[in-house]
C-alpha cells in the first residue's frame, strides 16, 4: 500500500487525526451542553448531582475509547498491526501516552506513531479544560442551592 512513502504516511495520520478531533469536539460538546441545559439545575436543586457528573464523566470516557477505536481501525486496515486487539491494544497504550513499549508500528509506518500520542495530548488537555470549566460551574449552582461546594457532588 505505499509503505514508505513518509507523505503518504503523514497523509494517512492526518485524516484519523482530523477525524479523532471533530468526534472529540462533538462528544465535548454534548457534554457541554448537556451541562448548560440539565446541570446547574440538577446542582442548583440539590439532587443527583454526583450521579449526573458521572455520567458527563463517562461520555468523555466514551470519547476517548470512540477515538482510540478509530486508530485502531486505521492501524489494522494499513496492516502495520495484524489483529484489531493488538491494534487496540498499541493504539491505546499510544494515545495515552503510557507507551509499555511492547511493540512497534513496522518501520514503514512508524511515523503514524507520534501523530496517535499527539491526537491524545490534545484530546486529554481538551477535556481536562472542560472538566475544571464544569467543576467551575458547579460552585455557583452549588451556592444557589445553600450547599457547600466541596459537598456539590454528594447530592
Amino acid at each position: 500500500m505505499g509503505a514508505g512513502n513518509p507523505a503518504l504516511e503523514i497523509l494517512l495520520g492526518t485524516i484519523p487525526l482530523l477525524l479523532t478531533l471533530f468526534i472529540h469536539g462533538v462528544g465535548m460538546h454534548g457534554v457541554q451542553r448537556q451541562f448548560e441545559v440539565r446541570g446547574a439545575r440538577i446542582f442548583r436543586s440539590g439532587s443527583y448531582g454526583q450521579i449526573f457528573f458521572g455520567a458527563m464523566i463517562l461520555v468523555m470516557l466514551a470519547t476517548h475509547l470512540t477515538e482510540m477505536l478509530v486508530w485502531a481501525a486505521m492501524v489494522n486496515s494499513i496492516e502495520a498491526i495484524p489483529g484489531f486487539r493488538d491494534a487496540f491494544y498499541y493504539v491505546a497504550g499510544t494515545y495515552t501516552t503510557l507507551g509499555y513499549a511492547e511493540g512497534m508500528l513496522p518501520h514503514d509506518w512508524r511515523l503514524l506513531g507520534p501523530m496517535i500520542a499527539i491526537s491524545g495530548l490534545f484530546s486529554f488537555g481538551w477535556t481536562t479544560g472542560i472538566l475544571v470549566s464544569l467543576a467551575f460551574a458547579i460552585i455557583p449552582a452549588a451556592m444557589s442551592a445553600r450547599v457547600r461546594p466541596s459537598e456539590a457532588l454528594r447530592h
